[in-house]
Formats: structure tokens, sequence, C-alpha cells
């Protein structure tokens, strides 16, 4: 019940931020954040790539149909929106970079324990993203 809580609290944020005026481009489908932080440059830049490997893993883990999948689809969605605020955050160096360059790390993790089950060449790049991001934002 309390992580349910936690996922909904998360998701609300997320659709808040959502329609703020935040500096973005687009790239391929998804959004990505200018960098106007030099001191974030690579972790934001990390983060990019990891929301488009988690997006291309969606997208390819969804065609499969396969309920071994599930879980791998559920955590990179939740990757792509702890990348997506860890990068807002960073972009304005907000007082929450901490906390959610921590939830960054916590997320790419879990997605890439997952995404390295599976022999598939989407799941292997979006396992090594999301550790290139966690080590990026793991950083202090």
């Amino acid at each position: 019940m309390k992580k349910a809580i936690v996922l909904m609290s998360f998701i609300c944020f997320i659709a808040l931020t959502a329609n703020t005026k935040t500096p973005l481009s687009m790239n391929g489908g998804s959004k990505k954040v200018e960098v106007k932080n030099e001191m974030y440059k690579e972790s934001i830049a990390a983060c990019n790539a990891c929301i488009k490997s988690c997006n291309e893993c969606v997208n390819m883990c969804s065609k499969d149909k396969g309920v071994e999948m599930t879980t791998c689809i559920k955590l990179c969605k939740e990757t792509i929106a702890a990348c997506k605020a860890a990068n807002k955050a960073m972009s304005a160096n907000s007082k929450d970079v901490a906390s959610m360059r921590a939830k960054c790390v916590t997320a790419c993790e879990k997605s890439a324990i997952e995404c390295e089950k599976f022999t598939n060449e989407h799941c292997k790049k979006c396992a090594t993203d999301c550790l290139n991001a966690a080590k990026h934002c793991n950083k202090t």
C-alpha cells in the first residue's frame, strides 16, 4: 500500500511537471533537456541516452507480448520518469537535485538488472545505458 501511494505521488509529480515551461527539444520522439548547468552536463547526457534506450525497450518489449517482459516494461517506464525528473532538477539546479538523482540511480539500477536477464539487443543496450546513467547520477 505504501509503495502504491509513493508511486502514485511520483506519477502525479511527473504529470504536473510535464506541464511546466522547461526548455525542451525533440530528439527522436523523446524530450531532451537542454543543458544550462554545465556542472551536470554529463549526467544529463547519460540520462537522455537512458531515456531513449528505455523508450526503445518499452516499444520492442511491448511487441513481444510475453508475460516475462511485463516487469521489464514497468521498470523502464519508471526509469524514464525518474531520469526526466532528475534532468529537470539538474537543469534548474533545484534544491531537489540530490534526491532526484538518488531516485534516478535506484530506478536505473533496477531496470538494468531486469534488462540484463534478456538476450535481445534492445534490452542489452537499455541495461548498459541505465548503468551509465546510474553511474553519472551517483557522482557527487
